[in-house]
């Protein structure tokens, strides 16, 4: 059966969600930047093993999804930020069953920046015109696969693709390692 009917409203839902997750990060950030944790640090405390598990699954699982079932092929940069969170995920299950809360948060950042800086690049290079695009830092199909890095298999409203929510998740992952590092600190 034929299910890429489902694609839309798969995009429009992941859409939404990586702008919800834009704004939680935003406040995450100031909170912890400005305020130093004191409105959410309690909250982070409670839910950051779960949180972290779940998006860390979630974007693999998503990943997967697209690849796989939908039959996206996945670009050399699609690729860079696979390698920084597919082991995160099974990491951050190891990590909560071995309760290691000093020096997972340190390796998920150093995975999460690497990812979050080639979601960005990514994000860039597809809004660049495509005559621009030829000439970048690191052309795509540097690995001879047949996927463009230029071509936008997901755009709802317009800026919301693939590497934007790459580098969003990042984004909170990254502020939510840092969360764990502090509390850890505070112990």
């Amino acid at each position: 059966m034929n299910m890429y009917f489902l694609l839309p409203d798969l995009n429009l839902a992941l859409a939404v969600g990586s702008l919800f997750l834009a704004v939680i990060t935003i406040v995450l950030y100031v909170d912890y930047f400005l305020w130093k944790g004191k409105y959410f640090s309690d909250t982070i405390k409670e839910v950051s093993w779960p949180v972290l598990i779940s998006v860390t699954i979630g974007s693999v699982v998503m990943s997967l999804v697209y690849s796989e079932y939908f039959g996206f092929v996945p670009c050399s940069l699609c690729w860079l930020q696979r390698i920084a969170i597919y082991p995160q995920a099974l990491l951050s299950v190891l990590a909560f069953k071995v309760q290691d809360h000093t020096k997972f948060p340190v390796y998920g950042i150093g995975l999460s920046l690497f990812g979050f800086v080639v979601a960005v690049y990514h994000y860039i290079y597809q809004a660049l015109p495509r005559e621009s695009s030829s000439s970048a830092l690191m052309p795509c199909l540097v690995d001879g696969s047949n996927a463009d890095c230029a071509v936008k298999v997901m755009n709802v409203f317009g800026f919301v693709t693939f590497p934007f929510l790459s580098a969003v998740t990042f984004a909170f992952l990254i502020i939510l390692y840092l969360y764990m590092l502090r509390l850890n600190k505070g112990k």
